[in-house]
């Protein structure tokens, strides 16, 4: 018999996994948290949805998140209602979401005391990884639990690694998420100097992308940032939300990072101006207004 999940956050991310799990052969109850949200595209695939969260835990040992940020995760898990008031004894939620560690220690252990596992289990990759079934997660908790649920993570992931206890996975994903947005408010500072000095931009390009100052954010993002492709991704918001989760991490932890505060401080004057709902490398705007130049080159890339 197909094992049945319960699925919150069918968003950019969670539209494709959902439609991989069903495509292996899992049972999926989509949770309608707003009116007006549209399903069609999941109810055709052999999606369930339901407007009960009750009931998601109620029918569903194993229950999948794919929030915004941490207080949707907590109010879907703590709130009421919420799930742990209607998971039962050796269920196991599967969070997605780029969450607080710390929240994540406090949620793992209000489920242990019900007898319930939680794995965070953050990904990285793009939405048409996650339609493809190629995402990579990395996750933390119990090994177990872990184990039992690797056939789901098998149908959405390509590169599956468990990386310790409770909360480490989100801990790792923050890292990850740092070194990216710091690779891209580097290419934000540099581009608009680059251009306003006349420098041929496809030139630049081609040597960065085979000497030192290579990384996949500068090839990748790059050539659509010349293009003026800012089509959304990646939430500037939402890399601001993971850089202070990163800041809060550091000041629990009696860790300086005055890197990842620097960056904050520049996310800050970013959403300040407006760009917070654009793509993250929409960053570059902030310093082309202040510079009086746009970046602007068809040919990279190709």
């Amino acid at each position: 018999m197909a094992e049945s999940i319960g699925f919150l956050g069918p968003g950019l991310m969670g539209r494709g996994i959902v439609k991989n799990l069903l495509a292996k052969g899992f049972k999926v109850t989509v949770y309608a948290h707003r009116e007006g949200l549209s399903l069609e595209e999941l109810t055709r695939a052999g999606a369930s949805v339901t407007k009960s969260l009750a009931e998601v835990g109620e029918k569903n040992r194993t229950v999948m998140l794919c929030l915004p940020s941490s207080k949707e995760v907590e109010d879907s898990i703590q709130g009421s209602p919420g799930l742990l008031q209607s998971l039962t004894a050796g269920s196991v939620v599967i969070d997605l979401s780029t969450s607080l560690p710390a929240s994540t220690r406090m949620l793992a252990g209000r489920l242990k005391e019900r007898q319930i596992e939680l794995l965070d289990a953050p990904m990285t990759g793009s939405a048409p990884q996650a339609d493809a079934g190629e995402l990579n997660l990395m996750i933390g908790g119990d090994k177990a639990a872990y184990e039992r649920c690797l056939p789901i993570f098998r149908a959405i992931a390509r590169n599956i690694i468990h990386v310790g206890p409770s909360s480490h996975g989100h801990l790792v994903k923050l890292i990850n998420n740092f070194l990216a947005q710091l690779n891209n408010a580097a290419v934000a500072e540099v581009l608009p100097l680059a251009a306003k000095a006349g420098v041929d931009l496809k030139a630049m390009y081609d040597v960065i992308r085979v000497s030192g100052g290579n990384s996949r954010v500068f090839e990748s993002w790059v050539p659509g940032i010349c293009r003026r492709d800012f089509t959304v991704t990646f939430q500037l918001k939402l890399a601001h939300k993971d850089i202070a989760y990163m800041s809060s991490v550091g000041r629990d932890s009696n860790v300086p990072l005055p890197l990842v505060n620097s960056l904050l401080s520049i996310l800050d004057l970013a959403k300040a101006q407006g760009l917070g709902d654009e793509n993250a490398t929409a960053l570059i705007k902030l310093w082309e207004r202040v510079s009086g130049v746009e970046v602007r080159h068809d040919g990279l890339g190709r």
